[in-house]
């Protein structure tokens, strides 16, 4: 929703816009309005490539699951030849005998026919901590059909992962996140800045009986103020949620939600000798719950 300022600044001197309004009123919005514009301006300046980037990047997100098949269809599919596949323990194997270095930290068995096995391993040299060598094995002949590394618990692959990197911080490591998390808070700034401009001009208008901008400019400047009215609320809804996915940000959030109990809970792997003791009692006692009436 950013504007230019020559442009904004031309209306604040015309007479016809701070008449129309009561004194009181027209007194104060007249010495808010300057500061208003210029933090609209520059911050917009500061936001805009975000949002670009975010709205082009998050769009090849959604597309990069079904683009994954293709640049790695031999990876991925198989032929699906008699149908019969062969014990995963010999699957994995084969990737071991390929790929000894690194342990096992994970095994996908093919999910539906004429789908790769996927074999991780962690601690691969060549490959980051954070990731995982993901070794695709045929299933039904225990080919080894290549090797990627994989990021993160839906799979992602080199090219996701790549786009994934690109929205996240720019590649630009911890000053791009930084900065996406600066423009993301500035962006509630852009949004309710341009909202109070968009609405004074709109009075003003009513007042001079304008049912639409004059043309040149001004209609130009309408434009904008309608398109950004029009998805403020998505403006606001992507600021919003992606500082909760933030450095700093997300951690107060996560902070907030820890203090007011609503954590993710932890699933212990043992049992409690307490439930045990209960469930004992109950076998000596079958009738316990009916025996009241």
């Amino acid at each position: 929703m950013s504007v230019t300022e020559s442009s904004e600044a031309s209306e604040t001197s015309e007479p016809s816009e701070v008449t129309s309004r009561p004194p009181n009123r027209s007194a104060g919005w007249a010495a808010l309005r300057p500061l208003v514009l210029r933090l609209h301006f520059y911050a917009g300046v500061l936001v805009a490539p975000f949002l670009l980037v975010a709205a082009a990047s998050g769009m090849l997100y959604a597309l990069s699951f079904q683009l994954e098949r293709v640049v790695y269809a031999d990876e991925l599919r198989v032929p699906v030849g008699d149908g019969l596949e062969l014990p995963l323990s010999a699957q994995v194997a084969a990737a071991r005998e390929a790929y000894p270095d690194g342990t096992i930290s994970a095994i996908r068995p093919s999910p539906e026919a004429g789908a790769t096995t996927r074999v991780l391993l962690a601690g691969t040299p060549g490959v980051d901590d954070d990731k995982t060598l993901a070794v695709f094995v045929d299933p039904y002949t225990a080919e080894v059909r290549g090797a990627l590394e994989q990021y993160g618990s839906t799979g992602a692959l080199p090219v996701r992962t790549w786009i994934d990197e690109l929205h996240r911080d720019l590649h630009l490591g911890a000053p791009g996140r930084l900065y996406s998390e600066l423009a993301a808070s500035w962006l509630w700034v852009v949004t309710g800045g341009g909202l109070l401009l968009w609405l004074s001009r709109w009075r003003a208008r009513r007042a001079r009986g304008e049912k639409r901008p004059a043309s040149g400019r001004r209609r130009t400047m309408g434009r904008h103020g309608t398109l950004g009215v029009t998805v403020a609320a998505g403006l606001f809804f992507l600021s919003a949620t992606g500082l909760t996915w933030s450095t700093y940000a997300g951690a107060n959030v996560t902070e907030l939600r820890t203090s007011l109990g609503q954590e993710t809970p932890d699933v212990s792997p043992t049992v409690d000798d307490t439930a045990e003791d209960a469930s004992a009692g109950h076998e000596g006692h079958p009738d316990g719950a009916g025996g009241g009436g």
